[in-house]
């Protein structure tokens, strides 16, 4: 009965992060479109001052969103990469606190990295949240355990690809994070949603940012090879359809 449970809630919670309908932020439905001016003008600076980092890639466009509060001028960086080709387009500097934007060859900020293809692995990997003041994030490390242990339980089959339910450790009924993975005609499509992660002293945390990694249709090069890695554990239904 409890693994019914288990099984049931689970689904509930793909079908609504598949609607798009957010659970533990108020920026999610910023995510889930492609990254614009009034975006960045409506991410807020936390009250924590956390840092975040977030990946999208939807269609030809990817964007890279970078929250550095680490300097006393707070700064929201946007790095478009157009045709998703590894190659940096535009970089916009945002400063919340004094409403000011300028577009840039580079970032002020210290996360800023010229090799585009190395900072998206990095979100990927979860590699960039360690040891930077961020919100925890469920990342490939997680999704890769699950996948490559095969996890039944939390692994569904979808006809293109999969989705995956991460659960929290100590009440393994209640979902904590999401994953979706896969390759449709229009492109491949890769993402990472944390709902809650457990901190020891206060409990339950809700990340501002909830996406660390939000790409469908999409052919980015770094995105595709993610995917194509993970496909090595199991190939979707469409595989074989061919």
């Amino acid at each position: 009965m409890k693994r019914t449970f288990r099984i049931i809630s689970g689904i509930m919670l793909i079908v609504m992060a598949a609607a798009g309908i957010a659970t533990s932020t108020e920026y999610d439905g910023l995510q889930l479109k492609p990254v614009t001016i009034d975006a960045l003008k409506a991410l807020k600076l936390p009250k924590d001052n956390r840092n975040y980092f977030f990946l999208q890639a939807i269609g030809n466009d990817t964007a890279i969103v970078i929250g550095d509060f680490t300097t006393m001028d707070k700064l929201i960086v946007c790095i478009l990469d157009k045709n998703a080709d590894n190659t940096i387009d535009t970089v916009v500097d945002y400063y919340p606190e004094y409403k000011r934007m300028y577009v840039r060859k580079e970032s002020a900020s210290k996360f800023f990295n010229k090799d585009i293809a190395q900072l998206k692995r990095d979100i990927i990997s979860g590699k960039v949240f360690e040891g930077n003041f961020t919100d925890y994030m469920y990342t490939l490390k997680e999704l890769d355990f699950l996948v490559k242990n095969w996890d039944e339980c939390a692994i569904g089959h979808d006809v293109y690809g999969f989705n995956v339910c991460y659960y929290d450790i100590d009440d393994t009924d209640k979902l904590a994070g999401h994953f979706s993975y896969g390759k449709r005609p229009t492109g491949y499509y890769l993402q990472f949603i944390t709902y809650f992660y457990k901190v020891r002293v206060v409990g339950e945390e809700y990340p501002k940012i909830s996406y660390a990694v939000y790409c469908k249709d999409t052919n980015d090069p770094v995105v595709k090879e993610t995917v194509e890695n993970l496909f090595k554990y199991r190939q979707p239904l469409s595989y074989y359809a061919k």
